[in-house]
């Protein structure tokens, strides 16, 4: 017979075995998981829309889901630090200037979080990643606190939009991954 029937036979098999192996149910998305992860969320919809925004979420698992939602929240964190350097280049009040400086700190701290949270993730240390995920939105909620000049408006707004829609999110999805850990 020839190689590739033997090779063909073989990849069928594997994929039999990965398709009714418990393991692989208890791990696999589908649309109940995902709406469990966001109905508790207070933006539902648009958290949907974030975890479906990947083209490999419905081929992903919990895990996979976390890291999806790790990177993202990375990606948010990094684009509101953009807007500060705007922001703080822009103003000429030393206390607004302040104001993004503290900021930035809580940025760099989420950024600091979230490479430990994909650390942790690896490990297989589920509850650290949970904790982190929670510490994130600690950071995101002292930079809310420290904003109130007119000119952080856009900031503001950006802060507000990073916790509802990518932190909190991360939160839900880090909390499921407890559950299987």
């Amino acid at each position: 017979m020839a190689p590739s029937f033997y090779l063909s036979l073989l990849l069928s098999l594997m994929l039999t075995i990965l398709f009714i192996s418990p393991a692989h149910s208890q791990y696999t998305l589908s649309e109940k998981v995902l709406n469990d992860i966001c109905s508790k969320h207070k933006h539902s919809p648009v958290c949907l829309k974030l975890l479906k925004s990947y083209p490999i979420t419905p081929l992903a698992h919990v895990i996979g889901l976390t890291k999806i939602s790790i990177n993202q929240a990375a990606v948010a964190a990094n684009k509101t630090i953009e807007l500060m350097a705007l922001l703080k280049s822009k103003t000429m009040v030393p206390s607004y200037a302040a104001q993004y400086e503290i900021c930035h700190e809580k940025y760099v701290n989420i950024i600091d979080l979230t490479e430990a949270a994909k650390k942790a993730l690896k490990a297989g240390d589920y509850e650290k990643v949970f904790v982190a995920a929670a510490r994130i939105l600690t950071y995101n909620a002292d930079c809310s606190d420290e904003l109130g000049s007119p000119d952080s408006v856009p900031l503001q707004e950006m802060n507000k939009k990073v916790y509802n829609y990518h932190f909190k999110t991360l939160l839900r999805v880090s909390n499921s991954l407890t559950k299987i850990g």
